[in-house]
């Protein structure tokens, strides 16, 4: 996918609403515990080297936010 469209947040709001066990279905486990309230993924790199990220929140075992972001950093 090209960075542009990873980067875009609307993308990902159809997971609003969906359960852990059908964003794992969809996404897979990553490195997430499942009762953790927040789960992310690397969709990518920039091509600086920067990781683009995926992070759900998660509210009454249900996806409340999905933010994408970019970040030099390790999880």
């Amino acid at each position: 996918m090209r960075e542009h469209t990873i980067m875009n947040k609307e993308n990902f709001n159809h997971l609003i609403g969906k359960t852990r066990r059908e964003i794992k279905n969809e996404l897979g486990d990553e490195f997430n515990y499942f009762k953790n309230p927040i789960w992310t993924y690397e969709l990518g790199r920039t091509w600086l080297g920067k990781k683009i990220i995926l992070s759900l929140t998660f509210k009454d075992g249900k996806v409340n936010e999905v933010l994408v972001f970019k970040t030099f950093r390790r999880r």
